[in-house]
């Protein structure tokens, strides 16, 4: 699945607030731009600096990750097979 500028937001293991407390203070959820990811974590950009402000890109590493959410549209909906129920006929 391409990731690619899809804004996310992220939550943290115990280890990754840890880690990156100096980053996000106590919060262990916050909302980032992902920008690309691949096996050792996602590269994001911070979207809650002000306008005009420099906008750091960082490697969050999976190890830090609990979940991340997104939303998704499907561009078709997806087939599904009949499950094997016929109807009946009444009378």
């Amino acid at each position: 699945m391409a990731l690619s500028e899809t804004p996310a937001v992220f939550y943290l293991t115990t280890q990754g607030e840890q880690a990156l407390g100096g980053w996000f203070g106590k919060r262990s959820a916050f909302p980032v731009l992902m920008m690309s990811s691949d096996s050792v974590g996602a590269w994001i950009l911070l979207t809650e600096s002000e306008p005009g402000e420099a906008k750091p890109v960082m490697l969050l590493k999976w190890e830090y990750v609990a979940t991340v959410t997104f939303e998704a549209s499907l561009e078709s909906p997806l087939p599904h097979a009949p499950i094997g129920f016929h109807a009946r006929a009444s009378g």
